[in-house]
């Protein structure tokens, strides 16, 4: 090779570096005016995608455990902060079977996001009808935490955001919050509204 070309050798090879060391980009995800990132090295697959609801999901580290997201459009009560608190309380409990799951903590509370008001609510249940590849499954424990924000712009609708972990009582809780927080803390408003 003549000496000539080994400044453009050197370029090249610096730019293909460059190229190769770049991070990919965040997934990102849109529903009713709201988006999140989540990052494409989790592995998570779409289960779901539509105009009003994305829903995420990807296996855990031990047998029968899951992990999801889901983040729906839903319609929100006058702008009151008792009444937000209520609705998510209440949306919660009344999704659960009381004959399958057995509610051990629900913590609801006012929660900002950026220049969001929002709610958050933890949950933790029992699932006692759980089957797996095998059959019944003695119970299976799921944990998850829910920001519901209004659109500061349209306060009677917004979006629900979810974070959940499904696993056997000895898994629960492998930094669940740390891992949930970085998914619900990349909730913003959508830059195409």
């Amino acid at each position: 090779m003549k000496l000539r070309n080994a400044p453009t050798l050197l370029l090249l090879t610096a730019l293909l570096g460059a190229c190769a060391s770049k991070p990919p980009e965040p997934l990102k995800f849109s529903v009713n005016g709201f988006s999140i990132s989540v990052p494409p090295k989790d592995g998570w697959t779409v289960i779901q995608q539509t105009p009003q609801r994305v829903a995420l999901g990807k296996p855990g580290d031990f047998t029968g455990e899951t992990l999801t997201v889901q983040m729906l459009a839903v319609k929100l009560p006058a702008r009151s902060e008792d009444a937000l608190l209520r609705q998510a309380r209440d949306a919660e409990r009344q999704a659960l079977d009381p004959k399958r799951f057995r509610i051990f903590r629900q913590d609801v509370k006012p929660y900002a996001s950026g220049l969001l008001s929002c709610v958050m609510s933890q949950l933790e249940v029992e699932d006692r009808g759980a089957s797996g590849p095998t059959g019944p499954v003695a119970s299976l424990i799921m944990e998850s935490m829910t920001l519901t924000c209004p659109d500061p712009a349209n306060p009677d609708r917004g979006v629900s955001l979810s974070y959940a972990h499904q696993s056997y009582p000895e898994d629960k809780g492998r930094q669940f919050v740390e891992k949930g927080m970085a998914i619900l803390n990349s909730l913003e408003l959508a830059e195409t509204r």
